[in-house]
This record gives C-alpha cells, sequence and structure tokens, in this order.
C-alpha cells in the first residue's frame, strides 16, 4: 500500500498510532497517579506499543517488566530489603483500601533513592528483545 493521500493509508496509520499511544496513556496513568512509575516511563511504554501495535508493543512492555522485576529482586536481595519493601507494598494497598486516600507510594523525602531502578532502561532491554527475537 502507498502511503499518500489518496489511498488515505497515511492518515489511518497517524491515527491508528494516536489511537494506540492515548490508549496506553490513560491505561498507565493511574500507576503515575500513584507514583509507582515516573511520567516518562509511562510516556515511553505509549510510545513503543504505538510503534509496535497493540499485541507487539504490549508483549514489549511486559518484556521489559519482566526484566525490571528481575532488577529490582536482585537490587532488594543484595540490599538485604525485600521483607522490609514487601511490607511496605502490604501497608500501602491497606492503607489505600481502608481509607480510600490516594496517597505517592514513593516519596524521595522518606524513601531515598536507593530502593529506585531504571525502569526506562529495562524497558528498553525489552524492546530490544522483541526486536531481536520477536517471540
Amino acid at each position: 500500500m502507498a502511503l499518500d493521500a489518496e489511498t488515505g493509508y497515511a492518515g489511518q496509520a497517524v491515527g491508528g498510532y494516536l489511537l494506540r499511544i492515548s490508549a496506553y496513556t490513560a491505561v498507565l496513568f493511574p500507576l503515575y497517579i500513584l507514583r509507582m512509575v515516573g511520567a516518562g516511563d509511562i510516556k515511553l511504554m505509549a510510545v513503543m506499543a504505538g510503534f509496535l501495535g497493540w499485541g507487539s508493543g504490549l508483549k514489549a512492555i511486559a518484556y521489559g517488566c519482566v526484566v525490571g522485576a528481575c532488577l529490582a529482586l536482585v537490587k532488594l536481595l543484595f540490599q538485604r530489603n525485600l521483607r522490609q519493601r514487601l511490607n511496605y507494598l502490604l501497608a500501602y494497598f491497606g492503607r489505600l483500601f481502608l481509607t480510600k486516600e490516594i496517597v505517592p507510594y514513593y516519596r524521595a523525602e522518606c524513601d531515598g533513592y536507593g530502593v529506585v531502578i531504571p525502569f526506562a532502561f529495562c524497558l528498553f532491554v525489552g524492546y530490544a528483545g522483541y526486536l531481536l527475537w520477536g517471540v
């Protein structure tokens, strides 16, 4: 198919891209509100899905999340604070469901930067892995 104004294919491609990035941004936005991921991470995931398509984008994001989970687990084991962070997570969700008050999960002034992982790098590895192996 040609990408020209006569066939309308370019308009459909751009419209599909905009629809995908808008949908992914809307779905992932609550994670930003809860301060579980940064706004840049959400934009990166939306662009990945917009470029790759619905299913392929979701796979690449899932691969990046698996890489991030592995990196986070290694970091938690290395720092020996796995139990502390799991207790923090359970307490956070317990407070969220009991009070119905949305408070940030992560606050740099209280939690410090030792608990943060470079999630954009993990998403990049997942994206590159999908492009290389396409599994």
